[in-house]
């Protein structure tokens, strides 16, 4: 019986640290954040509180992250950099750097998620995007917008968008840098029509740049397309009605401005038909029946 109850021992021992090793195993489709119990996929040995990390390849983050497929000029930010003199002084002392360069660790407190929090674990596996900041361990939450913490270390003043719709100074004098977002040249506002103006692209593609691909706008309804004859002889009738003008693009097609004065109230002189819409709400050539003039509705 001796031989028999050794065999069972055995293979009891056995069977515990298989399921041992099993439970501690990682899968290609293992997700290590918050779950307390994968360090041996980043670390060699046990790591020591502020000291040795004990870091595998070396301390490489694009090995030890490697599931989010860093490769240069791709990321939302470069890393293995160092910043400027002028750039370091505006690092807050809590984005730290790895001798003297930027890293992953910069952003992301890497110590948040090796720890177990069910919570956290939960919002990175459904992607939860409600508290997507936090479930990313960035360094600072909360943050009202997703783009708050680059601003911990850049001067946001120098990141506002650019509306080229303001086109005068405070003294109504003319920005001609922003004509220049979309005409080649700054034309002359007294005589040059619309057919004369030279753009430096297709004219959908230039208010798209900024306001998306609207194609079934408005309405969800597709307006990029020729006026039936019956429409076309009623913004006939509009522009000498109002003294107005409804420009179409080249093709005879329907297109932004059609419906939308892009220019600045002052711009264009208020007696020429151009100038029409100018600073009205959603800069609209007709406001308030812009659909109805057209529609006969």
């Amino acid at each position: 019986m001796y031989p028999v109850r050794l065999i069972i021992i055995i293979l009891v021992v056995l069977s515990f640290f298989l399921l041992c090793a099993s439970s501690f195993a990682v899968k290609e489709d293992f997700d290590p954040h918050f779950a307390g119990d994968y360090c041996e996929v980043c670390h060699e040995q046990t790591p020591q509180k502020d000291g040795e990390k004990y870091l595998k390849y070396g301390g490489d983050y694009v090995q030890l992250c490697r599931c989010h497929n860093y490769t240069p000029g791709t990321y939302i930010h470069p890393v293995f950099i160092k910043p400027s003199e002028e750039k370091l002084a505006s690092i807050p002392a809590d984005f730290p750097l790895e001798k003297g360069e930027i890293t992953c660790k910069t952003c992301h407190d890497m110590y948040e998620q090796c720890q177990a929090n069910p919570r956290l674990r939960m919002m990175n596996t459904t992607g939860n995007k409600q508290h997507r900041r936090e479930r990313m361990f960035l360094r600072g939450v909360p943050f009202r917008t997703r783009t708050g913490i680059c601003f911990k270390c850049h001067d946001e003043s120098k990141y506002k968008m650019l509306d080229p719709h303001n086109q005068l100074t405070a003294e109504g004098e003319i920005v001609t840098e922003k004509c220049l977002y979309c005409h080649k040249e700054k034309p002359d506002l007294n005589t040059a029509s619309y057919r004369d103006v030279q753009l430096i692209g297709n004219l959908r593609v230039l208010c798209q740049r900024c306001h998306g691909l609207l194609n079934n706008h408005p309405a969800n309804i597709n307006h990029f397309l020729q006026p039936s004859n019956e429409v076309y002889i009623r913004m006939s009738i509009l522009k000498l009605k109002y003294r107005m003008v409804l420009p179409l693009d080249d093709e005879g097609k329907l297109t932004c401005i059609t419906c939308h004065n892009p220019h600045e109230r002052g711009v264009i002189p208020i007696e020429r038909a151009g100038a029409k819409g100018a600073g009205e709400h959603l800069r609209h050539r007709l406001p308030g029946i812009m659909c109805r003039a057209c529609h006969g509705k």
